[in-house]
């Protein structure tokens, strides 16, 4: 390893270079003044060095994204099995398939792996979501080989053996048991119900305490079979090594691995279709405003609210407006709805919207938790304000303005790190993003314009369409 070697993931900047001295802090008579506020500069653009590329004969794929300021490496492997693919009677099976690989593979147990990762200094993580499972993995670029072997055992040759199942299954159970305590989990697991319908995005990894109890070792094996092959799989190594070093070591150890050649899986995610209607889960009347669903918590002092409606996929082409658009109604402390919930009407300690979007689609929601007896004040005032930045009111120029500076000052902070870098490359990889997406971020944040921001109000907020669920105590349904 090569200590003299220069950084060459830089973002803006000579690493290690002085900073400017702020325009506010010059010294005033040999002393810094401390009555002007400081200049804020222009965001540091990204600039990160090009993705390599590489796929073994048996369809594994390798990128590299080197980063040489220190000598570790941060791998990820990325599986194209997340738990969109559960069968509809078995939600968190690709959850327990990512819990168990690392329990033994390749002849090795929980103990001996760990064993074999702490010979390395390394520490390893499996994960699921809703289009990918991710096996990943820190440790010093020296140990680059024996890390990808691990790497490799874990992925392709895990034992998935049914002791291993019930310590995890029992996990599992008691997570869900502590999950069902919190509104906001029951909120969560409601609203992507009502939004999915019976579509993989309509359920958490978790699962369900019913499916995960029924699941056996069996169902296990089989779905790993189903859905994990070498063609599904990208390695991502970023940090302190070379392509050529990458490859060898993925070929070392996935070189081998047999299986058929799968596709991407992709999905049709339908937009909902029902009666406007307020209802306990699943049953109600008819309104004028919408459906809402009701979840009884009595004697909650707050209600958990969730207020939204099908949204968009990663690839859309208007994200970055979305960005901007969400920053000003929610995605940020300054953000119409906490201004208006929190700091002008006291109902609540915060309030936030999001745009979440996965690989075919994705929600957006206004979510907060309100005092009990301000519920439904709260979702009145939640609809008026989706209802007014579409048509009424929209986005203005200087609240763009402080929506662009939440977005872009201290984006380039995102990308410092190997494991940061690996987990862009990641993105990039599940998405289908373009390999400048993020050296484009700010330049394309620059350039929306309020006309952008009301064209995209228009086209990706539907009022009409909002879903609403409330969980709290039953004296608070009846006003809704």
């Amino acid at each position: 390893m090569a200590a003299s070697r220069p950084p060459r993931c830089a973002v803006g900047g000579a690493v290690g270079a002085r900073r400017p001295r702020a325009a506010g802090l010059a010294p005033v008579g040999g002393r810094v003044s401390r009555f002007t506020m400081p200049e804020v500069s222009a965001p540091r653009p990204v600039r990160l060095p090009p993705i390599e590329r590489s796929t073994l004969s048996n369809g594994v794929r390798v990128w590299t994204l080197p980063h040489h300021a220190l000598p570790v490496v941060s791998l990820a492997v990325l599986i194209d099995a997340g738990s969109a693919l559960d069968p509809i009677d078995q939600p968190g099976l690709v959850g327990l398939v990512a819990d168990l690989i690392d329990e033994g593979a390749g002849g090795r147990d929980a103990i001996r792996l760990a064993e074999a990762l702490g010979d390395l200094g390394g520490t390893l993580e499996t994960s699921a979501g809703p289009d990918s499972m991710s096996v990943s993995l820190w440790t010093l670029a020296r140990h680059l080989k024996p890390a990808l072997r691990i790497l490799a055992d874990v992925v392709a040759r895990p034992d998935l053996r049914d002791e291993d199942l019930t310590r995890v299954r029992e996990l599992r159970l008691s997570r869900l048991q502590q999950l069902r305590r919190s509104p906001a989990a029951a909120a969560e697991r409601v609203f992507a119900r009502a939004i999915f319908g019976d579509h993989g995005y309509g359920h958490s990894a978790l699962g369900t305490t019913a499916s995960i109890s029924a699941i056996t070792i069996g169902d296990v094996r089989a779905h790993y079979a189903r859905v994990v092959s070498p063609s599904r799989v990208t390695v991502i190594a970023a940090g302190d090594v070379t392509h050529g070093a990458v490859v060898d070591a993925v070929n070392e150890g996935f070189g081998a691995w047999d299986g058929p050649m799968r596709d991407r899986p992709t999905s049709v995610v339908q937009r909902p279709t029902f009666p406007n209607g307020t209802g306990t889960l699943d049953a109600g009347r008819g309104t004028r405003d919408g459906r809402v669903l009701f979840v009884p918590r009595d004697g909650a002092p707050q209600s958990e609210i969730r207020v939204g409606h099908l949204g968009v996929r990663r690839l859309t082409p208007d994200y970055h407006a979305l960005l901007l658009l969400n920053a000003g109604l929610g995605g940020s402390f300054s953000g119409r709805l906490n201004l208006r919930l929190r700091q002008q009407l006291g109902y609540t300690y915060g309030a936030r919207s999001a745009f979440d979007m996965d690989r075919d689609a994705g929600t957006f929601a206004c979510e907060t938790s309100v005092q009990g007896d301000k519920t439904a004040d709260s979702v009145i005032e939640i609809r008026r304000l989706i209802a007014e930045i579409r048509e009424a009111r929209p986005l203005d120029g200087a609240e763009l303005e402080l929506a662009r500076g939440t977005l872009t000052r201290g984006y380039a902070r995102h990308f410092e790190t190997p494991r940061q870098l690996a987990g862009a490359v990641a993105q990039t990889a599940i998405y289908g993003l373009s390999d400048n997406a993020f050296e484009e971020f700010v330049p394309k944040v620059d350039a929306v314009t309020t006309d952008d921001l009301a064209a995209a109000a228009r086209a990706r907020l539907r009022p009409d369409e909002l879903i609403t669920v409330v969980v709290g105590d039953s004296t608070w349904r009846a006003d809704l």
